[in-house]
């Protein structure tokens, strides 16, 4: 419940301050939610998360870059398969082995029509707003333990007191 809650607070706050900065929010909640994907969690998920979004981001330029320039019958098609062959490749070097997060900056390059500093600004944004969120809710569940009442953390017993004579009565 305590990362529910801080989730929910700061994806609230994120949305209200991104249009403040001229960033994209919808971006940012595709850097967030490539940070909970990569799974790790910390620091780690976070640099993760964000290398493999700014990866996309250049595979999606560098896609529209050669589809402009070169011009070519279906040369859009024939250069997304090539780009498209080298992000699985690149999923598979250990810094930035999560390929649907190299995929989200890539995709979401095509979507803002290769804007793509106020796209990179905003993805990284959100992979630090997936990590703050999850350490807020590590706080949040260490505020519960001290300020509950400590019979909140005990676990309850729920049979019976006199379960076992029951037990063998029946037998």
């Amino acid at each position: 419940m305590a990362s529910v809650l801080a989730t929910g607070l700061l994806c609230g706050i994120w949305s209200f301050i991104a249009p403040l900065f001229g960033m994209l929010t919808w971006a940012g909640f595709a850097g967030c939610t490539t940070f909970f994907a990569v799974g790790t969690g910390g620091g780690k998920a976070m640099g993760k998360a964000m290398l493999c979004n700014t990866t996309g981001v250049a595979c999606g330029l560098l896609i529209l870059g050669l589809s402009g320039v070169v011009d070519i019958p279906g040369g859009a098609a024939i250069f997304s398969g090539i780009v498209t062959s080298i992000m699985c490749l690149l999923g598979k070097v250990r810094l930035m082995n999560y390929t649907p997060g190299i995929f989200v900056g890539c995709f979401s390059t095509f979507a803002i029509s290769g804007g793509w500093f106020v796209l990179l600004l905003s993805l990284l944004s959100g992979a630090l707003l997936g990590f703050l969120c999850a350490e807020l809710g590590k706080k949040f569940s260490d505020w519960y333990r001290k300020l509950a009442p400590q019979h909140y953390h005990q676990s309850r017993d729920t049979h019976v007191p006199d379960e076992k004579e029951a037990a063998q009565f029946i037998k």
